[in-house]
């Protein structure tokens, strides 16, 4: 008798504990259904610039829109210097660089968060992929033994005086990118690709979390062997 009666006190406690178990399980699965998922802010591009890259044939000769351009990537040569400006036209008036810059700003208002950046992408004779963004002078330095880059700000400066490219110490947030050089550097023989230079308009939630920028205001030209 007391056998059986021990046996069943068991089995009480043993349905008892799990019941216990099965209402915490169920509190947990409502805690669970209760949690909303947090939304990502969705990018949005309001950026309205548009620009493309010119050269500068002389002060008689209408700049001209570019998208492609050949010449020898040859070690201490320049392979070619572009203008950028805020518009799409083929084709721009014969004035200076500065009236032209300020006529098609004009265009725009409230755009003065925005700053010009470039990025550079080419192979090497490895078959390496190399690409690198250039915000500002000191960018320019990891791709310099092959192409070397000069950027200039052609806006702050006085008219007729002579000016050198930008430097790391002289760039501030007033700096304006506004054209950039090309030069051959020691291993320019050893970039075995077209050269693909593209110039965009950025403020600070341009670039996504791997740093890709990813703005809709960009221009770019293939730079390839002659």
């Amino acid at each position: 008798m007391k056998k059986i009666i021990f046996i069943m006190l068991s089995l009480m406690l043993l349905v008892g504990c799990n019941k216990k178990e099965e209402k915490q399980d169920e509190v947990i699965d409502d805690k669970k259904e209760n949690v909303e998922p947090k939304e990502e802010e969705k990018y949005i591009d309001n950026n309205p610039i548009e620009l493309s890259f010119y050269m500068y044939y002389g002060k008689n000769t209408n700049r001209k829109r570019l998208e492609a351009y050949q010449n020898s990537f040859i070690t201490g040569q320049d392979l070619c210097s572009l203008e950028i400006y805020y518009t799409k036209e083929e084709m721009l008036s014969i004035n200076s660089q500065k009236n032209l810059w300020d006529q098609y700003l004009q265009n725009y208002s409230n755009i003065d968060n925005y700053k010009i950046g470039y990025k550079i992408s080419f192979t090497n004779i490895t078959n390496e992929n190399i690409s690198k963004y250039i915000l500002s002078p000191k960018d320019t330095e990891d791709v310099f033994n092959y192409i070397q880059l000069y950027l200039y700000d052609d806006i702050h400066v006085q008219n007729g005086a002579w000016y050198s490219h930008v430097t790391e110490g002289e760039y501030n947030a007033n700096t304006i990118l506004t054209s950039i050089k090309l030069t051959g550097g020691d291993k320019a023989s050893e970039v075995t690709s077209d050269i693909t230079l593209e110039v965009f308009t950025y403020d600070d939630d341009d670039f996504d979390e791997l740093g890709n920028y990813r703005g809709k205001s960009k221009a770019t030209i293939i730079i390839s062997r002659s």
